[in-house]
Order: structure tokens, then sequence, then C-alpha cells
């Protein structure tokens, strides 16, 4: 009886202590729930555009990613997704929508417009971190702005690398084409004075005639090298109307700013049609193993959910805001352990403006953004005053595809390849470093930079059977083309070639109808004083006379410059060579002279002088040569 007394007390007691400890239980694990600090993001963008898609979902993957690897954390990110609509307006309108209902730690833009400028003021206000993916056109100071984290590289780099593919293919100048707004307007304090003298201006809402307008006007000037910095947008109509033009032809060269190529792969395929042969940069991004399954694992899980993705490509974009989101999560678990007190504080924005209340916590969280180092599927992240700058540049050439010619950085200039760390090289801005470029036409030839468009030049050539080595003109039957051929025409391909322009030309034969010369060589360099040709081409002997019409070229064979003088030759008669006929013709008359003076002043007194007129004369004669 006691034991089973003792046995069922027993019972009693476990089973109350377990009924008491399954509450606690069932409390720690609400606890454990509950101690997550949600931290606050805002994200705006415009949704229905291909970027705004890709940043959207790439960020949707960098949270589940972040948390799955880190579920000890104490943190998590929500984000709360806006549409801008590709408007400035909405896009401010958005953040204050977010900046009231939500206790925001930090805001991501994914907008390249003038709005981000007005949040990086608010971001100011609130002290709370903006992000902006797209912002790099705009390169606001972090001095002004100490809230504002930019991606890309600045004004300045940007420059120096267009300055580099200027000058590693010899051109003199180039001609900025830009897009009138605050996004693109900045790169003219840093372009004007190196390499790009002049510039045009095309407001966003520029129709298609003003386009071609402009392009009308570039195209009546003589330099024909054309860097383009401008929204994708805009730069699609003006390589669409550039190429109806005839401007996308051989001859021509065209620069693109990464404003343009980061988003080639979301352009349509007219567009990328029209602008075969352009020269673009784009953030250098290192491939990884990490980077290749994150694309994979992106483009599997978004084309069940958008099938249009299907034509679309991972964009550098994407890749940045995966990292920055990891950057993101990142300093706000670092802001937890920390400093615990600060995120529990209310912080938001009365709508009227009239209260304003900054964040402690979003001054803390800037710190830790900034001191951010990791390696992410971009490579290497480190914030360097407020801006993620890519270490390497791609050069690239739009053809077929954009495919990678050579890299830039500013400390190396142009290579070919990437270079190892701590590896040092002499700057370089030449183009042998780049992988060969096909220009616009399809041509390899480097476009000279400067034409004289408009005008082909007349050459004039004789028509002559002399000296075919020199000089050739053959009419072809078949295509009634006319082949000059010949030394002296070599010579002038050869100088043209070696011109910093390019010189359009035809050859004119001076010929008649009856297809012989029509005149001389005299008559033919006439032609050039009368305008009828620009220029003569052909064995002309320079003479003296013809400096009144004409300017000759140095010559150019072996010889150079000679004067022509009769053969030497070396008998013993030669002193008589310098007499000529007059002058014994003279001396003769002289001599006869001579003796009829003296006949007349002796004849009177002297008998030598008196006698018959045969005598006398011949005393004349005589006297005369007898005096030599």
């Amino acid at each position: 009886m006691d034991f089973a007394r003792k046995a069922k007390w027993t019972f009693f007691v476990v089973t109350t202590l377990f009924s008491l400890v399954q509450p606690l239980s069932a409390n720690h694990t609400s606890i454990n729930d509950t101690a997550i600090e949600m931290i606050h993001v805002g994200l705006i963008l415009d949704v229905q555009s291909w970027v705004g898609k890709i940043v959207d979902s790439c960020i949707s993957m960098a949270i589940s990613d972040f948390y799955s690897r880190n579920r000890h954390y104490q943190t998590k990110l929500v984000v709360h997704t806006r549409d801008s609509g590709g408007d400035p307006l909405l896009l401010l309108s958005q953040a204050l929508v977010l900046l009231e209902n939500f206790k925001l730690d930090a805001i991501i833009v994914a907008e390249n417009s003038a709005g981000v400028k007005i949040l990086a003021e608010l971001g100011s206000r609130v002290k709370i971190p903006i992000i902006s993916l797209f912002a790099a056109g705009l390169s606001l100071s972090s001095f002004e702005y100490p809230h504002l984290i930019q991606i890309g590289e600045d004004e300045s780099s940007r420059a120096k690398a267009i300055t580099a593919i200027v000058e590693a293919f010899s051109w003199r100048s180039a001609i900025l084409i830009y897009e009138d707004n605050d996004s693109a307007r900045p790169i003219l304090s840093n372009v004007t004075g190196f390499c790009l003298d002049q510039h045009v201006a095309l407001l966003t809402s520029s129709t298609d005639e003003e386009i071609v307008e402009q392009l009308v006007k570039l195209m009546s000037l003589q330099m024909t090298v054309y860097v383009v910095h401008m929204s994708p947008i805009l730069a699609s109509r003006l390589f669409l109307n550039a190429k109806q033009l005839g401007m996308m032809t051989q001859g021509y060269a065209w620069i693109t700013t990464d404003m343009i190529t980061n988003f080639m792969n979301s352009m349509d395929p007219s567009v990328i049609e029209s602008m075969q042969g352009v020269v673009g940069f784009k953030p250098h991004i290192p491939v990884s193993k990490e980077l290749r399954r994150f694309a994979i694992r992106w483009r599997s899980k978004n084309l069940n959910e958008n099938k249009n993705l299907e034509e679309m490509e991972m964009n550098v974009y994407g890749i940045w805001s995966y990292d920055m989101v990891w950057a993101v999560a990142t300093a706000a678990e670092r802001v937890m352990t920390r400093h615990p007190h600060i995120l529990h504080q209310e912080t938001r924005l009365n709508m009227n403006f009239t209260t304003i209340r900054s964040s402690e916590s979003g001054l803390v969280f800037m710190d830790e953004m900034l001191q951010s180092r990791f390696k992410g599927i971009s490579g290497g992240f480190q914030l360097t005053n407020g801006r993620l700058i890519p270490k390497e540049i791609e050069i690239v050439n739009v053809f077929k595809g954009d495919r990678i010619i050579g890299y830039w950085n500013p400390e190396n200039g142009i290579a070919s390849i990437m270079k190892e760390e701590n590896h040092t090289e002499t700057n370089s801005t030449s183009s042998s470093k780049l992988e060969g470029v096909i220009w616009p036409g399809g041509t390899m030839n480097i476009p000279k930079g400067w034409s004289l468009r408009g005008k082909r030049l007349r050459i004039g050539v004789p028509v002559t059977n002399q000296f075919r080595e020199l000089i050739s003109v053959v009419h072809d039957p078949q295509t009634k083309d006319i082949i000059v051929t010949g030394f002296c025409v070599d010579v002038f391909k050869e100088a043209v070639q070696s011109l910093d322009y390019e010189v359009h030309y035809d050859f004119i034969p001076f010929e008649d109808a009856n297809g012989r010369m029509a005149g001389s060589y005299d008559d033919l360099i006439l032609q050039v004083y009368h305008k009828n040709y620009d220029a003569v081409v052909g064995d002309i002997t320079i003479i003296s006379r013809r400096f009144a019409y004409v300017d000759f070229t140095l010559p150019f064979t072996d010889l150079g410059i000679g004067v022509v003088v009769p053969k030497i030759n070396n008998d013993i008669w030669i002193f008589l060579k310098p007499l000529c006929g007059d002058l014994w013709i003279t001396a003769a008359a002289f001599f006869i002279f001579t003796g009829v003076v003296i006949w007349f002043i002796e004849r009177p007194i002297n008998e030598e002088f008196q006698g018959s007129p045969s005598e006398q004369i011949g005393m004349i004669f005589w006297y005369s040569f007898s005096t030599l």
C-alpha cells in the first residue's frame, strides 16, 4: 500500500512539474521569436522597367540568402517597396510616404533622376542613409551630403577615361553630346579643357526633328569623334537618327559612357543594330564561382515568375544591389550588437514639414555602412567617401553584342588584361593594348577624327604614255572606272593616309573626248590656277615660270632638288665654248674699226698707208691684226 501510495504521489508531482515546464518552454520560444529586431528599409524604383525588375528580384534574393546563412542574427531587414514610375516628383512623394508610415533606417533608390539630389537633402535632415544605385552621374559630394551612398565612378574618373581613349587613338579632340539635366550636366566641368572642346546639349523632351537638326549641324563640322553621355532612352533615339543620316558609317567614331553602356541589355534590338561600332565604358565585375551560381539561381527563379525575363541578362545594378543589401544587413546587426538601445528609438517625418525628427540610429547606421568590408559577388566591397567605386572599367566594343577590348584604371591607364594586385605599370594610353576595334561601317581602320566632309577634292592627272612607272591612266571598258596607278599616285596616297584628318578625293584625267591629253603640262597646271582642279599629281617638272600660278610640293625622288645643265665636253677647244658668234663678229668689227681709224690718221704723213686702194685695205687689216 505504501508503495502504491508513493507511486501515485510521484506520478502527481511529475505531472504537475511537466505541466509547469511546458508553458515556460513555450513562453521561451515566443521570447526568442519576438527578440528579432525588424530593420525597416525603403526601396523606391520603377517597377515596370527592366532594370527595376532586376533590382527588385536581386534584393529579394539577397535578403533570403543573407538570413538563411545567418539564422542566429538578432536583426532582419524588412523592405518596403514603392513604385516611382520613373517620375522624380513621384520618387520624392513615395519617400515622404515611407518616412511617415515606417521607422526607416535606410532608403535604397534605384533611379537616376534629379529626385535623388532632393532625397539626399532629405536624408541629411532625417539623418538616415540614402543609398543611390543609379546616381553615379550626379557626383554629389560626401561632404555636402554625408548621408548619401553612391555607386559608380565619379565624373573626374569618367573624364580621365574618355581622355585616355581620345589620346590612345591620336584624335585631336571630340564633341560631347549630353543630356541637359542634373544627371548628365556635371560632366561638363570635368571634360572641358581636356579633349572635348565642343559640346551639344539635348533636352530629355527633344523630338526626333530636333535631334536630327543637331546631328545635321554636327555633320557640317570637320570633327567626327563623338562622346555620348545621356540616359538610355534619349540615347536610343539619338543612335537611330544618326544611322538614318549616315553617321554610323566609316570615318565616324562614337564613345558612350556607362550611363548608356550599363543599360544595353535592356535596349531594343533595333537600337543595338544602330550602335554597331560604338566604343563604351562599363564597370568591371570580376568573374567568380559565386557570381555564376547567383546568376543561374536568379535566372531560374525569375523565369518562373516573369517569362519576359528570358530576354534579359543580369546587369551590374542587380549585382550591386545584391551586395548593398548584404552591407545594410551586416551594418544593422553590428548596430544591434554594439548599440542595442538606439534601434528602439522612434523616428518619423511629419508630413506637414513642421517637425522633422532626426535619427540617432541613422548616424550610427551610416558609420557602420562606411566601415563595411567584405567580398561580395561584385568583388571587394568597400565604400570610399560614401561611394562604391569599381577598381577597373571595361572598354567594350559594340558589334553583334558587346565584347571587352580592354580595361582602364586610374593608376595604370589602358590595359589589355587585368593586373595582379601590387603589380605596377607605367600609365598607358596606347591603343595597341586594346583588342581590334570594329568601327562604324564594319571597318577596323581607325577613324582619323577629322574629315573634310561635304567636299571631295578633284585631283588632276596627266594622260601620258611616256613614263607609266610614274603615272598611268587606264579606263576599264567593263566597269567604266578610271584606274590611276604609278609611283606618283602611290606617294600621294601615302601622304594623304599619314594626315591626322580624313580627305576624300577623286582622280580626274586631263584628257579630251578622244582620250588624249587635253594640252601640255603647262595647260594642266593652269587648270589648278583656274580652280578646275584642286591639285595635280604626276610627273610634273618644277619650272620657275610655273611658280607664278601654283605651289609645288618638295620633290619626292632620290634626286631631290636639282639643276639641269649641259654635259661638260673635255676636249682642247673647250675654252672656245663661252665665245658665241655675236661675240666673234663684234670683235672682228672692232678690229676693222681700229684699222680704219689708224689708216685715216697715218695716211697723210706715212707712206706705208699710201698706194693703191688694195694696198691701203691690206694695210688696214694687217695693222689691226698686228696689234693683237
